[in-house]
């Protein structure tokens, strides 16, 4: 089930950097904390970009730094049960 999450994420998001992205096509499974990593980069820069935006409405900043939290939330749960 993994290589297919893996396979999407790279796939159809646009949120990994092409070497990983190409990587994860190519086969290869990537450490879950490269995965991360790049995951909650791309959160933090949608949450800078929309709170930066001064046509932002307040619902889209909220629901930005709701997905922020769910994204440090999600990996905090990751490395939690990794180090179990």
């Amino acid at each position: 089930m993994s290589n297919q999450i893996y396979d999407q994420l790279a796939r159809n998001t646009g949120l990994l950097p092409e070497n990983l992205s190409a990587a994860i096509l190519a086969g290869k499974t990537p450490s879950t904390e490269d995965v991360l990593m790049h995951l909650l980069i791309a959160a933090q820069d949608g949450f800078a970009v929309v709170t930066g935006d001064s046509r932002s409405t307040m619902n889209e900043k909220r629901l930005s730094r709701m997905a922020l939290a769910v994204a440090f939330l999600a990996a905090i749960a990751v490395v939690d049960r990794g180090e179990a």
